[in-house]
């Protein structure tokens, strides 16, 4: 269901499985211009356009992840029924598939990343063949709350609109277009509330040999994480038994 979920959106293209690549090179250039030619954005005075543009790029492919899985989750159940109403069939799965698939399309993007940090004579060391592992708290996270919303879009139709502001509220208070340091210190802790903090600035550490979240906080969230998955998938399925008097 993943791949199939990943070759439907470059199905009758006429470039095809090449878009998987062509894509995240595409949004690098936009980035690149956007925030750093036209906004002229910077983390810190020596860092130059396309620097920046990487950055960047590292924290947005992450909330791609997020925004797939989130944006999709309440309305995956009610767009298929067919399959709701085969007791053989794991309804569990429904919400995962688009997650599975956004983390396939963000993988490759980080390749692209690593090609352009390579490129540019700052190779990424050892550490980043840890980064799927780093990763997985972050998909247990977003895989639990997105079958929250699943199990809860089947009953409150609205659950849709109001993810979309969510999405965009996660997104600005992340620290994605700007560094966690440049916070006052008493807001910093508010923004680790956020499933999107930890996973950004690990992966920027492996990357960019950013300073690294504290092991405690790091523990922590692996820890929330689960907690959320594990609660996520008794939440759906409680509710699910409902799922076929409501479709």
């Amino acid at each position: 269901m993943t791949r199939r979920e990943v070759e439907s959106r470059y199905r009758d293209a006429v470039m095809g499985r090449i878009w998987i690549i062509v894509s995240p090179v595409l949004l690098l250039l936009i980035y690149t211009f956007v925030f750093g030619v036209v906004l002229k954005s910077r983390w810190g005075s020596d860092q130059d356009t396309f620097s920046f543009a990487l950055t960047l790029f590292a924290g947005l492919l992450l909330n791609g992840i997020l925004a797939e899985g989130l944006s999709r989750a309440p309305g995956i159940v009610p767009g298929n029924v067919n399959l709701v109403k085969k007791l053989v069939f794991p309804l569990e799965i429904l919400p995962v598939t688009p997650i599975l698939a956004a983390f396939i399309n963000s993988a490759l993007g980080y390749l692209v990343l690593i090609v352009f940090l390579v490129i540019k004579g700052v190779a990424p060391g050892w550490p980043v063949i840890l980064l799927p592992l780093m990763l997985l708290p972050f998909l247990l996270c977003v895989t639990g709350l997105a079958w929250f919303l699943s199990g809860l879009g089947v009953y409150v139709r609205d659950t849709g609109q109001f993810v979309q502001f969510l999405l965009i509220l996660l997104l600005f208070i992340s620290p994605v277009f700007y560094p966690l340091s440049s916070l006052p210190p008493a807001v910093q802790p508010y923004l680790y509330m956020n499933p999107l903090t930890v996973p950004v600035e690990m992966v920027r550490a492996v990357l960019f040999d950013s300073p690294l979240p504290e092991f405690g906080v790091i523990a922590l969230y692996c820890a929330v994480s689960t907690l959320v998955f594990l609660l996520g998938l008794a939440w759906f399925r409680r509710v699910q038994e409902g799922f076929a008097d409501v479709l």
